[in-house]
């Protein structure tokens, strides 16, 4: 792929997308009603809502990037998208660790699992051409392996990587809006 080409696919995957920003929202909802679970009836039930909440992130972002901007298929932008694609695998190699530990060291699973996803997010870059995602990896990556060391957090996991993950939507949209 050419730099031209490159650039073509990632303005085309942005537009189709909204920047990506969409599935950082419903990926930040997800994250806050996993805090909330998590507060109330503990790690496996907030386990069980990251794990299917995560199911619908790419659905429901897709269902507002049409609503809301009326936003087109990708049409050059599919090779970014078969790239999205093939990152779910490590993703599902994660969240499958993330399981083990849930029955083994109950305390990890969570901080993995958001470790996991922090990491996708530096490919985020890749696909959008949008420098946020490497901001917003590496913040969720930080709360994640303060939590996986046990350094104390101000809130729990759940909700600090909720609250990263809808900040960043709001930025990657202005961003996106400023771009179009």
């Amino acid at each position: 792929m050419t730099d031209a080409s490159l650039a073509a696919a990632r303005h085309d995957l942005a537009r189709a997308y909204a920047g990506g920003a969409p599935g950082v929202l419903v990926s930040g909802l997800v994250w806050l009603i996993a805090g909330t679970i998590w507060q109330l009836h503990g790690t496996t039930a907030a386990f069980a809502a990251l794990f299917f909440g995560g199911m619908t992130i790419h659905p429901l972002g897709v269902l507002i990037e049409r609503a809301a901007f009326k936003a087109p298929k990708a049409t050059i932008g599919k090779p970014l998208e078969t790239l999205a694609i093939e990152a779910t695998i490590p993703l599902f190699v994660g969240v499958l660790i993330a399981w083990v530990l849930l029955v083994r060291a109950p305390d990890l699973a969570i901080p993995t699992f958001a470790a996991i996803v922090g990491a996708r997010y530096f490919l985020f870059r890749t696909m959008y051409g949008e420098i946020a995602y490497w901001a917003l990896g590496g913040a969720i990556l930080l709360v994640a392996a303060l939590a996986l060391f046990g350094i104390g957090l101000p809130l729990n996991l759940g909700f600090l990587v909720g609250i990263i993950e809808l900040i960043a939507a709001a930025w990657i949209l202005q961003r996106w809006r400023a771009r179009r």
